[in-house]
């Protein structure tokens, strides 16, 4: 089985487990005398299996991750590092975006006097650093998803 498989394989199972927790949950109480539409019981159990079901495969990808290596701009990864370094440049990026929104003056003045705020750094650089960080982000989840169709996942 590929890696990117058992990624879909994960994200299937969360979906699932948020959906039998929802269903737990709006089972959790009812009026005295009605009975449940669902078993609380049987969902707890069903919940159970799946949870032990994401956890092995969890593991699985963990393993695989560690021992799996990429290409990323001439340096080697293992996949562990790779997606942490991704989820650093998203992060990075989308703090700038935001310095970005909240530097650009808005334009709903009606008088000359009143208060006119500036930017207090250079919104071209940073606007030039943040493109530059969003795109290395794509190239890189781009490395890391061909990778995971490549990479044979560990037992």
């Amino acid at each position: 089985m590929k890696l990117g498989e058992l990624l879909a394989l994960r994200a299937d199972l969360q979906k699932r487990m948020h959906q039998v927790q929802k269903r737990l949950l709006d089972n959790a109480t009812l009026q005295e005398g009605d009975a449940p539409t669902v078993d609380p019981a049987a969902l707890l159990n069903q919940y159970r299996d799946l949870a032990g079901e994401h956890e092995a495969i969890v593991l699985r990808i963990n393993r695989t991750n560690v021992a799996a290596r990429t290409a990323v701009r001439g340096e080697t990864l293992t996949l562990s590092d790779a997606v942490l370094r991704r989820e650093r440049l998203a992060r990075h990026a989308g703090v700038l975006r935001d310095l970005i929104d909240r530097a650009m003056p808005e334009r709903n003045r009606f008088l000359r006097t009143e208060i006119k705020h500036v930017p207090a750094f250079d919104v071209p650089a940073v606007i030039a650093q943040a493109d530059t960080l969003s795109r290395e982000h794509r190239e890189l989840d781009t490395r890391i998803q061909q990778t995971n169709w490549e990479v044979d996942a560990l037992e």
